[in-house]
């Protein structure tokens, strides 16, 4: 994002109740309590969300959802619903090992080319698909390249949808090798409440869950976004009887 739209993303933050509009975490969050074997790791916990867009993909997705396995780390997935309806065991998989499933659009189709009619028929042609695969309709929407018209967002408030952003863009899927996402995680300075962006339709996200939760100097806490809204996985969902 130019610096224009990240003061625009920003001061709504400031306007807006988080339950509409989420860019980043709340830093003081009351974290899970930890293990155990937590108690004698000597880094400071940071509390994070790592969010993954467009997928889910055939490969991929799967390798990721192993890493995050692996170091009990909870993500937040926003899901394409072409790609969905094509694989909608990796969504069901998501959904038992403890992540979120937020709606990323139909098509995620150009934002500039799409209105505000298509783009929330889209949401609710995702919704529907989300549904009929897990039996829950998101409440978490993140717009294609974070883009949104006015009449987008009213439209999804509307919905009683919750607007997902980020503040921290590695910007994976312009990466074309395994280095440039090491360099990435090497200058990273997590700071509490960070949303990271990253996607499951590239295979960088893999290396930057591994590397991430490996550091040696600070240990972090992937939460699902619910965990910044004060409420349950189970709550960030809709019942769909409320669309009826």
């Amino acid at each position: 994002m130019n610096q224009l739209r990240q003061l625009i993303k920003h001061s709504l933050t400031a306007v807006i109740p988080r339950r509409l509009f989420l860019v980043q975490g709340a830093p003081r969050l009351q974290v899970p309590t930890p293990s155990l074997a937590a108690h004698s790791d000597p880094r400071t916990q940071i509390p994070i969300a790592l969010t993954f867009d467009d997928g889910p993909h055939p490969e991929f997705t799967p390798r990721l959802l192993d890493v995050l396995k692996h170091y009990q780390q909870q993500a937040t997935f926003f899901v394409i619903g072409s790609q969905a309806l094509q694989y909608p065991e990796i969504i069901q998989r998501m959904i038992r090992e403890g992540h979120e499933v937020g709606n990323h659009t139909l098509t995620h189709s150009e934002p500039a080319l799409t209105s505000a009619k298509q783009f929330l028929e889209e949401i609710s042609q995702t919704d529907q698909i989300l549904h009929e695969i897990t039996g829950c309709i998101p409440r978490l929407v993140r717009p294609p390249k974070g883009k949104l018209s006015l009449g987008k967002m009213l439209g999804l408030w509307r919905r009683r949808k919750t607007i997902v952003l980020w503040d921290t863009d590695p910007r994976d899927y312009q990466m074309t090798d395994t280095a440039q996402i090491n360099q990435w995680c090497e200058g990273y300075q997590p700071a509490a409440g960070n949303f990271c962006l990253m996607h499951d339709n590239h295979p960088y996200a893999i290396e930057a869950v591994r590397q991430l939760s490996e550091n040696q100097q600070y240990n972090i806490q992937s939460l699902g976004v619910s965990h910044w809204l004060g409420c349950s996985a189970n709550q960030t969902q809709i019942n769909h009887r409320a669309y009826a």
